[in-house]
């Protein structure tokens, strides 16, 4: 068996990682700030925000043309969110005192003595609000992210026992293999056994990956085919497999859906298209776009004449046709101009599991 990895795939993902790489790089001062930001101890923060209120003061108390009362929020808001909320109370009541003291013009620029004084108090009082509004705020905060932690954690166990549950499955298939003397019926077991292989894998990338949203189809795709292409070559038959995928993301049914299609396609191809040949070529490609396409091809002798894939369809055929409906796709199953059989599925792009029923025709062309 060869396996090769055209350069289709190759630029489009060296294509891919430029584009990041520079987005990166344009971020990377914020980044840092961001790390320097989360790095801030509560004691250097109280020291920071006292800093600022004296420097903030310091020009007040030159300028004397306007009242810089609004900057006061920037020591307030730092002493806050990194040292608690009364460090935020104390830095705006500091904060209220350093205008009084620092604005002697703007603060004593009324008829009654203690109006200064009053205002300050007002200050101090609007200071203490948005301290607390803050404090509120960065507790929800980190309740949320220990929430969301704990859900992940939660969905990375579920998808952990789900695929240690498929493998007990894939375990007791097998020993039952082992008791039978019939060769159809072993047979049938151990496409059963990849079926639900094809779904523990899913299950594993995904709680491994720890993105739960979606994820890549293109490596589940190749690492299938390579894992087929190894246990059901025919005995005898020397095969290339031609493995063309672009990066792909779909949602976890979807991708469960494509990988049993998948499955039964390639399992179908090495069954029919190479029995009894010294060598063969199988070619797996993956497109995305607005409209997927994934297409499964061998050269070997096609489909048979007056062959109909709704009247002449097997059990793996009519999965295909079903889960392709499933997911709103479309089949189209056909003898490839340059002999053999092609199968080309193609389904939306991100698809949601919530589809709706629909039957799309399933289209078969023969030559």
């Amino acid at each position: 068996m060869k396996t090769k990895q055209l350069s289709t795939s190759d630029l489009f993902i060296t294509t891919t990682r430029f584009g990041a790489s520079a987005w990166e790089q344009s971020l990377a001062p914020i980044h840092r700030a961001l790390e320097l930001l989360g790095r801030i101890s509560p004691t250097a923060a109280m020291v920071l925000a006292v800093v600022l209120v004296a420097v903030i003061a310091w020009f007040d108390y030159v300028t004397g043309d306007f009242s810089l009362a609004l900057f006061y929020l920037v020591p307030v808001v730092l002493a806050t969110w990194y040292a608690g909320r009364l460090s935020g109370w104390l830095i705006g009541v500091l904060s209220a005192a350093a205008w009084l003291v620092g604005d002697p013009v703007l603060s004593h620029s009324y008829g009654h003595p203690l109006m200064p004084y009053w205002n300050a108090a007002m200050l101090a009082l609007i200071y203490g609000i948005v301290a607390h509004l803050l404090s509120t705020l960065h507790r929800l905060q980190i309740e949320l992210q220990e929430r969301v932690e704990r859900r992940t954690a939660s969905l990375a166990e579920v998808h952990h026992r789900v695929k240690n549950n498929l493998q007990i499955i894939s375990s007791l298939l097998m020993l039952q293999a082992e008791k039978l003397s019939n060769a159809a019926d072993k047979t049938v077991f151990d496409e059963c056994r990849d079926r639900i292989y094809s779904m523990a894998r899913l299950h594993e990338r995904l709680y491994s990956s720890g993105e739960f949203s979606d994820l890549d189809f293109a490596a589940h795709l190749r690492e299938m085919a390579e894992m087929l292409v190894r246990s059901h070559t025919p005995q005898g038959c020397t095969l290339v497999l031609d493995v063309r995928a672009d990066p792909v993301a779909v949602d976890l049914d979807t991708a469960v859906t494509l990988g049993l299609i998948a499955n039964e396609l390639l399992l179908n191809a090495l069954k029919h298209g190479f029995s009894g040949r010294p060598a063969g070529e199988l070619t797996v490609e993956l497109c995305g776009g607005n409209r997927n396409q994934m297409t499964v091809r061998d050269d070997g002798c096609g489909l048979p004449p007056g062959f109909a894939a709704r009247k002449n369809a097997g059990l793996g055929l009519e999965l295909v046709l079903g889960m392709t409906r499933q997911i709103r796709g479309e089949a189209k199953i056909e003898n490839d101009p340059g002999g053999g059989t092609r199968t080309t599925i193609f389904f939306p792009s991100l698809l949601s599991s919530e589809t709706a029923k629909t039957e799309p025709p399933i289209q078969t062309d023969l030559p």
